[in-house]
């Protein structure tokens, strides 16, 4: 077993992100796309250009993100009311559905992937990683 963090997160990232995938509820959901979706639920009149820069992503790589959740029906964009070369991105009612569905899933999520640890290791683990970010 390798003795660098780097390698140890990146394994757990994977067993995470792969347990994910397997069983989450909305097939083909990604983790970064819920992430989008929470982003858009949580921040009314949300711009593209606002949440570019929240998330860390040039825009190329956001609209190629955004293009696959509308293409699923999940958000839309709306044209700004203030400023027409915006536009602001809404959740549809079927995106605030599967976001419900994707959020009771992260939880039991979690619950199952940290199991092994004491109430204790698992508070000791988010500070490390706080830490380390």
């Amino acid at each position: 077993m390798s003795k660098l963090v780097g390698v140890q997160i990146r394994l757990a990232q994977l067993a995470i992100y792969g347990d994910f995938m397997q069983r989450a509820p909305v097939p083909g959901l990604t983790p970064g796309q819920l992430a989008i979706l929470v982003l858009i639920e949580q921040n009314a009149k949300l711009t593209q250009q606002r949440l570019c820069e929240g998330i860390g992503v040039d825009k190329s790589t956001l609209v190629v993100r955004l293009h696959r959740l509308v293409e699923r029906g999940l958000i839309r964009r709306v044209r700004s009311s203030t400023d027409r070369r915006e536009n602001t991105l809404e959740l549809t009612t079927r995106g605030k559905n599967q976001l419900r569905s994707m959020l009771d899933f992260v939880t039991e999520h979690e619950r199952t992937m940290t199991a092994q640890l004491s109430d204790t290791e698992r508070e000791q683990l988010m500070k490390l990683l706080a830490k380390i970010r």
